[in-house]
């Protein structure tokens, strides 16, 4: 395989945009049990992948991970469970993809009653700066970790722990506010775990680093099971300031998630109430909307917008699930994306401008009302934004508009006593 370098970010369906790329680093999270650790990649042509690990990897592992791959337009390939991080140790444990063209990926971690979702960032949108998001655990325990793309990578981690617990790491005891410092090789990785909401904790390095966070297994709301939250971090460059939140369905409420990356004055409507709220840096809160309502969140700072889908009020499918929101300035204009299969229902959340609806095209056909659960509209501004849910079927789907107009994707599956959610691009084009 040639050596691979970054594109420069263009726009249009055969060029790099959003979270599109060659090259990727991936890790798996805590996750009780033992899950299927899934990687979906898709492409616009034939492709070459490469999947390589720390030359440190246990032997047995690497030679399951390590090979080159050439497919059309899709894969599926399944990684071994002795991936999953330990906590509070160093390890080498993440996964390098290289590719020959642009790609995108999903890793998916999938056990019965339990699953978790995220789309990977390519290695040239990482950073140096991101905000943990997790949840307040009334099982198990929430987390965060780390991999180094490069040798002697110095990591910063500013914790804030909600409710003033101590957190021990290797011996120390730290408090609210402390700083625990690290230093990690290329493929090293390193796992924090707490039993209180991590989220705010500031990551830093010295070179950009890949950050993933979220719960090992948690219920939220004190209602129906636990679920596993599983989402890679934007950097805090990369996160926008205005945001359409989408419902989840059937008859799922969503926990809205607001973290102040700076000091902002946050403004949101929920139907036609609006609300107004002053955020320190790193602060959040939370809001909910039911399965029929949208939120509009707008800031004149950063914010990082988090969506918590709730257990069904009226049956038993779906669970918790965690969803990083696309902001208004991250919507594309394509995506092509593999839907897991094994859910009862598997949804596409789609914000639009209204003017733009009709063109509105899935695997480059027209819109089958049959398939819409939910339309609603969304001002944001002078702009009036149309949002729809829509059942869709599971594997290779392709999602665009025929005049080029950008919107926003979210998706979602549920299956008995499961969830899982994901966005089509998290970072900007």
């Amino acid at each position: 395989m040639e050596k691979l370098t970054a594109s420069n970010p263009m726009s249009g369906q055969n060029k790099t945009l959003g979270s599109r790329g060659r090259r990727f680093i991936i890790l798996f999270m805590q996750h009780s049990g033992y899950p299927t650790k899934n990687v979906y990649i898709t492409s616009e042509k034939s492709v070459q992948i490469r999947f390589t690990t720390s030359p440190r990897l246990e032997g047995s592992l690497m030679t399951q991970v390590d090979r080159n791959v050439t497919f059309l337009s899709s894969l599926r390939i399944i990684l071994p469970q002795g991936l999953e991080l330990k906590s509070f140790q160093k390890e080498v444990k993440s996964v390098l993809i290289e590719a020959s063209e642009d790609v995108s990926v999903i890793s998916h971690d999938d056990k019965e009653n339990s699953a978790g979702s995220t789309k990977n960032i390519p290695l040239h949108k990482l950073s140096t700066k991101y905000l943990v998001i997790s949840t307040e655990p009334i099982y198990f325990k929430s987390e965060f970790a780390v991999s180094a793309i490069e040798d002697k990578t110095a990591v910063t981690v500013t914790l804030k722990m909600k409710r003033n617990l101590t957190l021990n790491i290797e011996g120390n005891t730290y408090y609210n506010g402390d700083v625990f410092h690290l230093t990690l090789d290329a493929f090293e990785t390193y796992q924090i775990e707490h039993t209180s909401d991590l989220t705010g904790t500031l990551i830093e390095s010295s070179v950009p680093i890949a950050a993933f966070s979220g719960n090992d297994c948690n219920k939220l709301d004190y209602i129906g099971g636990c679920d596993y939250f599983f989402e890679q971090l934007p950097p805090t460059d990369s996160v926008d300031s205005t945001y359409i939140v989408p419902p989840n369905s059937n008859a799922r409420d969503t926990i809205i998630r607001i973290t102040a990356v700076e000091n902002a004055n946050i403004v949101y409507m929920i139907g036609t109430v609006t609300q107004t709220r002053y955020m320190y840096k790193s602060e959040s809160f939370d809001t909910k909307i039911s399965s029929s309502q949208i939120c509009f969140i707008e800031s004149k700072a950063p914010i990082l917008v988090t969506a918590f889908g709730l257990t069904s009020k009226n049956s038993s499918l779906g669970d918790p699930s965690m969803t990083i929101v696309p902001g208004l300035n991250q919507y594309l204009d394509y995506y092509k994306i593999i839907v897991p299969a094994g859910y009862q229902h598997s949804y596409r959340y789609i914000m639009m401008k209204n003017s733009s609806k009709d063109s509105f095209r899935i695997n480059n056909t027209a819109l089958n009302m049959d398939d819409v659960v939910f339309e609603g509209n969304a001002s944001a501004g002078n702009v009036m934004y149309n949002v729809r849910s829509l059942r869709v079927r599971e594997g290779e789907l392709t999602a665009t508009t025929v005049n080029g107009e950008r919107f926003g994707l979210m998706f979602a599956g549920v299956a008995y006593s499961e969830a899982y959610g994901f966005s089509g691009n998290s970072v900007f084009p």
